[in-house]
């Protein structure tokens, strides 16, 4: 797993942050593209990936690691 790393997810069980927001809430990843932006305090923070491959700045997720684990090769 690396920052800048582009991965595809859904379903999976996330926490969402309002753009400009500290704040987290509950949600569930949709279908798509995300960008690996950070990883840290057993968090992998993530954006959705735009078409140009860039992290969004708008849309910011944060994932339990342990739960990319199994997906994602290290």
């Amino acid at each position: 797993m690396q920052i800048g790393q582009v991965i595809h997810l859904d379903g999976l069980k996330a926490e969402y942050s309002l753009f400009g927001k500290d704040r987290f809430s509950n949600c569930t990843l949709p279908e798509g593209y995300y960008v690996i932006v950070a990883v840290e305090d057993g968090y992998t923070k993530l954006a959705w990936s735009g078409p140009d491959g860039r992290p969004s700045r708008k849309h910011r997720y944060r994932v339990r690691t342990s739960l990319l684990d199994p997906i994602i090769e290290v």
